[in-house]
Formats: C-alpha cells, structure tokens, sequence
C-alpha cells in the first residue's frame, strides 16, 4: 500500500458535544458525492425533523434536521453533493468551508459500496483535512448481490477512522452508524487525521509548509493540506493569501513552478495520482468478490431450501451441522458424550485431549504447573503464587478457552452468508420463528446456545433489526449449553432412582428452558419498543456466490479479534475479581473455601433460596461460583462436601426428587456465566442494559423454578 503516516493526538480527544437545555448535542455534518444516497440517508435518520434554509449569501438550499439516540441530540447538516473539497464549485467551496471554519463534531463521509473507487475520493480528500471523521459504506446490500464484500474493519484499520456499512434505503446498520459518531464525538473512538505520502511532492509542500505557519488567515487549515493544495493551485487559498499574505502567495507560486520544472508533471495531477494509487491499494486490501454459481446449482438449492415441504428440515439440519461440527472440533462435543455413554471413557478423553479447547487447556496447565514450581522454589509466598497460577492465568485461559469457538463459529457464519445459504435459512424458518415475533434469522445464532451462549450472542449481530439483537441477546443465555447439559446429566443420574426417571427429567429441563425463552421472548418483544407487529419477511435473495475464503478467514478474525478487545478485558478483569472472592477471606489468604468471602456471600444468598427448596450454603456456593463457569457447580459441590466425586456430593446433600429437579432447572435459567455476561456487556456497553440482562434472567430462574419446587411438591415425582 502508498505509504502514509497518520497525525496523532498526544492524548484521548476530548469532547466537542455541547450542552443544552440539560440535554448533550452533537453537531454532524453529511458529507458524499451526488448519487451515494447522502439525502436517502439524512431523510431517514431525521425524518419529518428536517429544516429547510439557504447558505449564507448562497442560492443553494441548506438542510438540516434532529434525531435524538439515547437522551443525546444530535443536529445533522446536509453539506452539498460534491465529487472533491477542491473548491472548484459554489458546492465544493460551501461543503469545505463548513468543516474547516464550523467545525463539526464529527463529519460522516456518505460513499457507495457499488462504486469505491470514484466515491473514496472525496472520503480521502475529507480525511485529509479532517479527524473527527466517520466513513459511511452505503448500499452494501447492493453491493452482496454482486458478489462485492467490503472487509470494514480492514478499511477502518488504513484509513484510521470507523467504517460503518449501511443501507440507507432498507434502514440497516443506522444504529451502529450513530454509535459510531457518539463515539467518535465524545472521544470515546480515537481517530486520526490521514497524511498521504506525496513521494517527490511531498519536499516542497515540507518547504511551504513552514511558511504558511506565519500567516494567521490560515489557522483553521492544517499546515500540510494547505501547502498540498496550494502546490496544486487551490484559488480559494489564494484568495486568501492574496489578501492576508501576499508574500507567502508569490513563494506558493515559485514553489509551484518549481515542482512542475523539476518533476516534470503539474503538481495536481501528481497529487490526484497519488491520492487515486491510495485508494485502489486501499480497495485491493478491503474489497473481495466472489464469483456467481452455476443456474443449475441455484434452482437445486432453491428447491430444498424455499420448499414448503423440505425448507425447514434442511435449514434446521444445516444449521445443527454447523453447531456439532463447530463444537466437536473446539471441544469433541457431542462425540465425547456419547463415546462415554458408550462405554468408551479412555477413548472420549483422547478425542478430547485434543480438540482445540483441550490442546489450550493443556499448554495453560502446563504453563501453571511450571510457574508454581518455580515461584515456589524462589520462596514466593502461596498467595502471590495463587494469584499468578489461579488468578492471571486462569483469567488469560478464560479468554483462551472461548477464543478457538469464535474463530470456528464465524468461519462457518461467514460461509454461510458468503454463499448465500444464510438468507434461505432465513426464509425456511421465519414460520417457526415468527411464533415468538422473531425472523428466521434469529434461529442460526439461539442454536449456537445449544453450544455456548458466548458466540451466540455474538452472532446477533447478523439480524436486521436493533430490536431483535437486543431481544435474541437476552433469550440466548436461556438455551442450555453444553456446560449445562453436564450439570443437567451428573444431577439427573445422580439425583433419580432410574435411568427412566433421569431421562425424563432432563426431557422436562429442556423443555422449561425453551418455554423460559419463548415466555421472555414474548414479553420484550411487548416491553421494548417499538411495539409494532412483526411484518411479513421481505428477503432479497442474492444470487448463490463461490465463497471467498479470503472473505471468510478476514470475517472470522476480525470477529476474533472483537472478541478479544473488547469481551476478553472484562473476562481477564472479573476472573481476577472472582479468584479474590474464592482464594481471599477476613483472615487473608485461605486455602478452604469454608473460609473465603465466597463462602460468607453463598451463605447469604441461602436462605434466598430457601423458598425453592433449595436453602443450604453448599447449593448457593455453587451457583455463585458457577457465574464463573457453569461446570465450576459440580466441582464447588465436591469441595464444599468434602466429597471424592459429583454423586457422593449429591448423595450427601439428600435431595428430595423435588428439590432435585428444581436444582436442575435453576442452575439452567439463572445468571449467565462470566464470559456471556462478559460479551453481552461488550456488544452493548450500556451498563443498565446488563444489569437488566441479569436480572431478567434471574427473576425468570427464581420464578420458573419456584413454580417446578410447588408443582412437584403436589405430584409424586419419582
């Protein structure tokens, strides 16, 4: 790529947003050239808000209009279509004037995901003046159907500034548009100004540059882009200088003829060059296509994925595909549990050995292991050598476990909807899945529950709505994962008379749990607004692509990477909160866990659970460590008993059948573990929203399983 190097800011920016009438404002303006659907874009995030005006001692129309997001206003300004800032038109000269002397609190670069490569022009030219700058990707559902895929993170990563993609017309992708100039307005987003290198050019604009500096006329241009344009002949900068500097505009023209002299070429035209070489090794980088499939091969897919007979059957079957083989690679889930059903323990703990999961939790036991030998024989204190091997490193490999399951996950995603397959899931099971006022999107990432809850709440970020994200979100953690089902099975053979019994019993779980999501389900598609009903699916199928396994790969990284910045911080960080709880107590350091502050906090959280039949201490350390990790129920049992293994512990608790099952329902519904609750806080970062996700699913797990502890009570339950 041209090699450029970036402006940056010694610190974090700082806000620009105003305040008014209590209310934050920010000021936005609407920058793209004409027919990018900049004016589709501003109509439909401002709506019937929309003010019409003129520019001052202009005839051209200037529009302007309010939407509010989240108790902040923010005041958009729709500059005037143009192609460049070059300040050739009364248009150009407007849009430039505007961000250089108003100076917006963000600026949103509108360009056409059709047609990269004549809309950038105006995104780098704004860019070049500009830092506090989002770039627009519009119509990226126009650009799929041709097999067009637009990397975003990549393109934001080279140009320095968020790359939101879009599609003003279908209204997708507004929300995290807004989110984006929030961010980017109150400083939150770190953007930078891009400084193109100008090769040969770029030594005179050095040498005007630091002229321009004296002239005071000059001061709300950045030095370099002056020197730049001015090399290139801008007349509204000479005007300037002509009036306030016009000795700095004769060394401007020397400078200019001198260049041309000695690089034999007008500056413009190498400077136009260069910015065009950016952007088509820019679009080399970030845009991939993929080729069409054969008729032949579309109307056979059609014809099992769009029947009314066999739609629903394949979309269900691919969509269980992808969660067993994601799983069974990252963790030999369901292959281990039925090798062990099978009898063939020593085989299922060689697959599992080495599935993905498995090879991370080895190498991160090994490392423990070493580093507790070596502190230990430098003296280093138990506490200090807890805190390394339990606390660090536990919090490092709670990142790492779920890291290989994203990865996975998303590369199948990405298949997914780089072929095509993923819109006719959609359409196949939107019957289903309108029964609880969801589309048929939302099936692919609840089944990845089935799994785990942490990419399951990831891949809500493929639904159309902002709604639906958040109502998926919510209902995801109710769908039993794997983790769980361990529990579920230890507590049924443990805690049941019969092979029958247990069967049953873990039927029921099932059961309630899917009830549990489709209850919730329902009550914030009523709750959250808006409140509307859900219409009928309207889905532009594209065409069936050869998937791109550079798109694929990329997809999964960046989402791997999402993952880690943004949800690994907060599992490292409540890892190291959770190990204090367990390893600290009144007295210091403790190595039993009767003498921690987890156990004073599971001591009074039992008589909570009392009601449900469930009140001893031992029951309530487990489900407060199982936050941490839900397997971490069984083995907290086993310690707080002081028993050998999961059956004596239960046995020694001498639960009634009762009191059993509804053990087995609320370990399933209540509180997500650390890392769902982790990556929902980090997909949304509104912190009244997780504790609402934690309370919800609390309130519902207390409710659900008072109601099973009542239920059972007046039936015999064998």
């Amino acid at each position: 790529m041209t090699r450029l190097a970036r402006e940056h800011a010694g610190t974090q920016p700082q806000s620009r947003a105003r305040e008014e009438g209590g209310r934050r404002r920010v000021r936005v303006a609407l920058a793209g050239a004409p027919n990018v659907g900049k004016s589709t874009l501003f109509n439909v995030l401002v709506g019937a808000r929309r003010f019409v005006g003129n520019w001052p001692g202009k005839t051209i129309d200037r529009y302007e209009g309010e939407l509010e997001h989240h108790g902040v206003v923010l005041r958009l300004v729709d500059l005037p279509g143009t192609y460049s800032l070059s300040a050739l038109s009364e248009e150009e000269v407007i849009a430039r004037d505007f961000i250089v002397h108003e100076k917006p609190d963000v600026v949103v670069v509108v360009v056409n995901a059709v047609s990269l490569e004549t809309t950038m022009y105006l995104a780098l030219q704004v860019l070049e003046l500009y830092d506090r700058v989002v770039v627009a990707v519009n119509k990226m559902d126009a650009a799929a159907r041709r097999g067009l895929h637009v990397l975003l993170d990549r393109m934001s990563r080279a140009l320095g500034v968020p790359v939101v993609g879009v599609s003003a017309l279908r209204g997708e992708g507004l929300h995290e548009l807004i989110e984006s100039v929030l961010a980017v307005a109150s400083g939150a987003a770190r953007t930078q100004r891009l400084r193109l290198n100008y090769g040969g050019l770029a030594h005179y604009a050095a040498l005007l540059e630091g002229e321009l500096g004296r002239c005071a006329a000059l001061r709300d241009y950045p030095p370099d882009w002056a020197a730049v344009r001015l090399l290139e002949g801008d007349s509204e900068l000479e005007k300037v200088l002509a009036e306030a500097c016009p000795e700095l505009l004769e060394k401007a023209r020397q400078a200019r003829r001198r260049a041309e002299e000695e690089l034999g070429a007008e500056p413009a035209l190498l400077a136009a060059s260069t910015r065009y070489a950016f952007i088509s090794e820019l679009l080399r980088s970030c845009v991939v296509y993929s080729g069409v499939a054969r008729k032949s091969t579309s109307e056979l897919l059609d014809k099992i994925y769009l029947s009314r007979l066999l739609g629903l059957p394949a979309a269900l079957t691919t969509l269980m595909s992808v969660v067993v083989v994601a799983f069974a690679i990252n963790t030999g889930f369901p292959l281990v549990q039925i090798l062990e059903a099978l009898g063939h323990s020593d085989l299922a703990e060689l697959v599992e050995a080495y599935t993905l999961s498995g090879l991370v939790n080895a190498a991160l036991s090994g490392l423990a292991d070493i580093t507790a030998s070596t502190l230990s024989a430098r003296g280093v204190s138990p506490l200090l050598i807890s805190l390394v091997t339990e606390g660090i490193l536990g919090g490092v490999g709670a990142i790492l476990a779920f890291l290989p399951l994203i990865f996975l996950v998303f590369i199948f995603f990405g298949f997914l909807e780089d072929t095509g397959v993923m819109a006719r899931i959609a359409v196949a099971s939107h019957a289903l899945m309108e029964k609880v006022r969801l589309s048929g999107k939302a099936l692919l990432p609840l089944a990845l529950g089935l799994g785990c809850n942490v990419p399951a709440i990831m891949g809500t970020k493929i639904l159309p709505s902002d709604k639906e994200k958040l109502v998926a979100s919510f209902v995801a953690p109710l769908i039993p994962c794997q983790a769980r089902l361990v529990i579920l099975l230890a507590l049924a053979t443990a805690l049941f008379s019969s092979a029958a019994a247990a069967l049953t019993a873990l039927i029921l779980v099932y059961l309630v749990a899917l009830l549990a999501a489709g209850i919730l389900t329902l009550i914030l598609n009523r709750v959250i607004p808006p409140k509307e009903e859900v219409p009928e699916l309207l889905v532009e199928l594209p065409p069936y692509h050869v998937p791109s396994i550079r798109v694929i790969w990329w997809y999964a990284v960046d989402n791997a990477l999402h993952f880690l910045k943004k949800a690994g911080v907060i599992i490292f960080l409540l890892s190291l909160a959770t190990w204090a709880l367990l390893r600290l107590g009144p007295s210091g350091y403790v190595e039993s866990v009767e003498n921690s502050f987890a156990y004073i906090v599971g001591s009074a959280v039992a008589p909570l659970l009392a009601p449900i039949g469930l009140g001893r201490w031992e029951i309530a350390l487990a489900l407060v460590s199982g936050f941490i990790a839900k397997e971490s129920v069984l083995a907290t049992l086993i310690i707080a008993t002081s028993s050998t293994s999961a059956a004596e512990a239960l046995s020694r608790l001498a639960l009634s059948p009762s009191q059993a099952l509804t053990l087995m329902v609320f370990a399933t519904l209540y509180m997500p573990c650390l890392a769902t609750l982790a990556t929902f806080h980090a997909q949304y970062r509104r912190p009244k929203l997780t504790l609402a996700f934690v309370a919800a699913s609390l309130v519902l797990a207390y409710a659900i399983s008072l109601v099973t502890y009542i239920v059972c009570q007046a039936i015999p339950v064998v």
